[in-house]
């Protein structure tokens, strides 16, 4: 009996002490999965009628963007926590100093893989004139709408809501100069893509968001 006792307790702890999302020990474990996000995100929009022209491919590099859709080279480029510059391992301790690189990795080696794809399939639409605002939020969309469509993803999500939760708490205020959110952030853009704090509340902001109010969303809308 004690021993039973002893395996179950062991049980608990080991189900307790286990992350939620995985650390890569090499960048091609980590190539390897965004892949399989790329291929299934291709798969979930040919589902809408969306038919992508090409799938794109995947690669490892550091830059203080951390991850981005590039045009040219027709790739999503994220970053890998081993070669993060210091300063920006420093800024993932300083929001989840529990969690830091799982946080990281939830979010740059996940979420943010489907959200760039978003903006890689906007565009391809011809018609497309989306203010930062509307393509940052929009890209969320697409984002959360495809990794809904897994229900093995649940938990992973609400990984990140917590945690979005906990981030937002302890960012700076931003003060908005008596115009809206939105007004603010097309107007500054450029300059909040260099101050991570700032744009990190907004781009969490529109994340929590959407998680909270995921009914609303229909990304087939932006290609009627």
């Amino acid at each position: 009996m004690l021993i039973s006792t002893i395996l179950l307790t062991n049980h608990i702890a080991n189900v307790l002490c286990q992350s939620t999302f995985k650390k890569y020990d090499s960048k091609e474990t980590l190539i390897s999965d965004a892949e399989e996000i790329i291929g299934d995100f291709d798969l979930f929009m040919r589902e809408k009628d969306v038919i992508p022209p090409f799938i794109p491919s995947a690669e490892i590099a550091t830059s203080y963007a951390l991850i981005y859709w590039d045009e040219a080279k027709k790739s999503v480029v994220l970053p890998y926590w081993d070669e993060l510059y210091p300063e920006q391992k420093e800024l993932f301790i300083a929001w989840r100093d529990d969690s830091a690189e799982e946080f990281f990795i939830s979010m740059f080696n996940w979420f943010f893989i489907p959200h760039e794809l978003g903006h890689f399939i906007l565009l391809r639409d011809p018609e497309y004139n989306l203010t930062p605002f509307e393509s940052e939020r929009a890209a969320n969309e697409f984002a959360i709408a495809f990794l809904n469509s897994n229900k093995e993803n649940q938990e992973k999500l609400l990984f990140i809501e917590k945690s979005l939760h906990e981030v937002l708490k302890i960012l700076p205020e931003i003060d908005f100069q008596n115009i809206t959110e939105e007004e603010y952030f097309n107007l500054n853009y450029s300059k909040l893509a260099g101050n991570p704090n700032a744009y990190g509340y907004f781009q969490f902001k529109f994340i929590l968001d959407i998680l909270q109010n995921q009914d609303t969303i229909n990304i087939v809308d932006y290609f009627n």
